[in-house]
């Protein structure tokens, strides 16, 4: 008894159809991961560069006088809300401050938002807002008579908040 056993041949159609395959797939996501990276975040931080960077020296002299001031500055979030709490290095707190803010996702620009804060007293100011999930920066700008301006960056994650 004989049994025919066919075998199958290895042709150069099958290894140039294996090739196309195994790069029309790396080239796919590729292509799917550029266009995702591009369509979530412009990339841009600053607008021109090196305008920005003849500041540095002045910027960092600036937040040099500002660490040796020894404010406290308490940062808490909420659903809806963003409460910050100034107080001087003696504890004393720091009433009277007119203070902006730019909210900021970390990602992308579409949920940016402008935030002007209300004072409750005792040093507390709180803004309203709008969190999504996700990671978040608050830039702060607060300025009072008789007290030297105070910036600050806070970044925070939000968990599991709906838009």
């Amino acid at each position: 008894m004989t049994t025919a056993a066919t075998e199958k041949q290895l042709t150069g159609w099958h290894v140039l159809a294996m090739l196309l395959a195994f790069f029309g797939v790396i080239i796919g996501v590729n292509g799917l991961m550029a266009y995702f990276a591009n369509s979530t975040w412009s990339g841009l931080i600053v607008a021109n560069g090196y305008v920005a960077s003849q500041s540095f020296d002045k910027d960092l002299a600036r937040a040099k006088a500002q660490d040796a001031l020894g404010w406290n500055v308490g940062f808490t979030f909420g659903e809806d809300r963003i409460r910050l709490t100034f107080e001087d290095a003696g504890g004393a707190k720091i009433d009277g401050l007119s203070i902006a803010g730019n909210l900021e996702r970390t990602v992308t620009d579409k949920e940016d938002q402008k935030l002007t804060f209300a004072a409750m007293g005792a040093g507390v100011y709180s803004a309203p807002a709008r969190l999504s999930s996700g990671v978040w920066e608050v830039e702060v700008h607060a300025q009072g008579e008789g007290v030297p301006d105070y910036r600050k960056i806070f970044r925070f994650f939000v968990k599991g908040a709906q838009p």
